[in-house]
């Protein structure tokens, strides 16, 4: 039997493809995912596009599979230039199993202070999405940090596992936007394996956050919202008392909620959750500058989830109304600017604005290579404007997607 490259088959095809395999018909699979039959007929034919990632997540419940077998991640690519970032991923697999063994560094362990600066570095290249960077270099810190888990004496050791904690976090970071879903699953327990043992009772909370958005993959939206919720309670005291990580974590937790619940569909309670977030940020104040466990707990990070959750709701008018009034101002992570602009792309790209739309996706690019390279809905745009392609910005979506490896 010749070899099939998922990647290479359109989505509708690997939809019948996997329906079949279920054994179910286009009726059932209509039934399950509460669309119509002609609505399932239209994605298998490819004219329907798959361009929400809730449905995506809805649609492989109901069809048994990951969301990631529809989409074909991770994309890797043909050559060391397009695999970029992938290529060190086992390396980081192997650090994340042997988490709890015998350290395996031979060389000799850096001071705290040595390591926290190369720590800082690593939270660098993951806020500002230079995944090949950090990919490459994270091996040797998780290792190096594993082994001054043994061999400092507190309170050292209490902060060794901080930094590890804080490493980790980089790691989720990378191997969750890069499309390794499982290791994402894996990074995350270890986020919080570390966190327990630093003494810090917020970054447990930041790890639960992170723990809600693995839930997604399988459209588990009412379980995601029990863990932010729980992750609130344990901090609800420190937040009451205004202490600002709690803040901050409290509403980062809480724009999290607002995704969530605008993939679940419920508009109240998103645009509540949302809400509660800003009203953190209101107490925040001047606060809200220093950017506590990099979660940009911030006003324009509110403003920035306002256009995501009307997206993730489907609304693109509001979308589009939302992102006008936003200002990104200088220095802001480029995860959030790469988020951003993708989601003001497809909002408009709703909307029939082709041509902003295919320039909110350029400086999304810009802004953040790697992060919307590889996420299916960067690269769902693409096709759609492909497929609805106008002279006046042909070549420039073209170039795009060459460099997404669709053409």
């Amino acid at each position: 039997m010749a070899y099939l490259d998922p990647a290479a088959e359109s989505v509708g095809t690997r939809v019948r493809r996997a329906r079949k395999r279920a054994g179910i018909t286009q009726t059932e699979l209509a039934r399950r995912v509460g669309r119509a039959q002609s609505w399932v007929s239209g994605v298998e034919n490819d004219s329907l596009p798959l361009d929400s990632i809730a449905l995506i997540n809805v649609l492989a419940r109901a069809l048994r599979m990951h969301p990631n077998e529809l989409t074909a991640r991770p994309y890797r690519g043909d050559n060391p230039s397009q695999d970029r970032g992938h290529s060190a991923i086992p390396e980081i697999r192997r650090q994340l199993e042997r988490y709890d063994l015998d350290p395996e560094w031979t060389g000799a362990v850096r001071s705290l202070p040595e390591l926290r600066a190369a720590t800082e570095r690593a939270c660098l290249l993951r806020i500002e999405t230079r995944y090949t960077e950090l990919t490459d270099q994270l091996p040797a810190l998780l290792s190096e940090l594993q082994a001054a888990t043994h061999l400092y004496a507190e309170p050292d050791r209490s902060a060794a596992f901080g930094l590890l904690s804080a490493a980790y976090r980089a790691a989720d970071s990378a191997v969750y936007d890069l499309g390794y879903a499982d290791l994402a699953l894996l990074a995350t327990g270890r986020i919080q394996w570390a966190a327990e043992r630093s003494g810090d009772p917020y970054p447990l909370a930041v790890a639960m956050r992170r723990r809600a958005r693995n839930l997604w993959a399988s459209a588990s939206w009412n379980d995601a919202l029990t863990v932010l919720d729980s992750a609130c309670a344990s901090i609800e005291d420190e937040y009451t008392a205004d202490r600002p990580e709690a803040l901050a974590v409290w509403g980062a937790l809480q724009l999290c909620a607002a995704i969530t619940a605008a993939r679940k569909n419920d508009a109240d309670e998103a645009w509540s959750r949302h809400l509660l977030a800003a009203e953190a940020v209101t107490r925040l104040g001047a606060r809200q500058r220093t950017n506590y466990y990099e979660l940009c707990t911030s006003q324009t990070n509110v403003d920035i989830h306002g256009v995501g959750v009307a997206v993730e709701l489907g609304d693109g008018p509001q979308a589009v109304s939302r992102g006008k009034t936003v200002r990104l101002p200088k220095g802001l992570q480029a995860n959030r600017v790469g988020y951003h602009h993708l989601d003001y792309a497809r909002a408009l790209l709703w909307c029939g604005h082709r041509e902003a739309a295919t320039a909110e996706l350029e400086h999304a690019e810009k802004a953040a290579p790697l992060l919307i390279r590889n996420h299916p809905m960067a690269r769902q745009a693409v096709r759609t404007l492909l497929d609805l392609e106008r002279y006046s910005y042909r070549e420039r979506i073209r170039r795009l997607g060459v460099r997404m490896h669709i053409l």
